[in-house]
């Protein structure tokens, strides 16, 4: 699970495996569920009633995207873990604190990197 040079003991990557899971299964989760209907444009009548669905649509596909984008982060976080090479910076090298990782625990580097 986790290589002979982590600082990370067994417990915390447990810990931390737990937390990547879980934000995982909720980000598909968001991804799966539908946003409230937004009326196609053939259902409104008002210009303003249109400009704000399109906001909102326009809101919903930004949130979307950001969730993803998000979901290749912790994906590829749970691989680190599988093959031994989480908690490392990708930056120096170097150990990245347990602390940060609790905090972001897809992060790639240490904050002061």
């Amino acid at each position: 699970m986790s290589s002979p040079d982590s600082p990370l003991t067994k417990d915390q990557l447990q810990t931390l495996r737990r937390m990547l899971e879980g934000e995982r299964s909720r980000i598909l989760k968001a991804l799966q569920d539908p946003p409230s209907r937004v009326p196609s444009d053939d259902e409104r009548t008002e210009f303003e009633e249109t400009a704000q669905r399109s906001d909102e649509r326009e809101r919903l596909l930004e949130i979307a995207e950001r969730e993803r984008a998000l979901l290749g982060e912790v994906e590829r976080a749970i691989g680190k873990l599988d093959d031994g090479t989480y908690g490392v910076s990708e930056k120096s090298g170097a150990p990245i604190r347990y602390e940060r990782l609790v905090a972001v625990p897809w992060a790639r580097a240490d904050v002061d990197e």
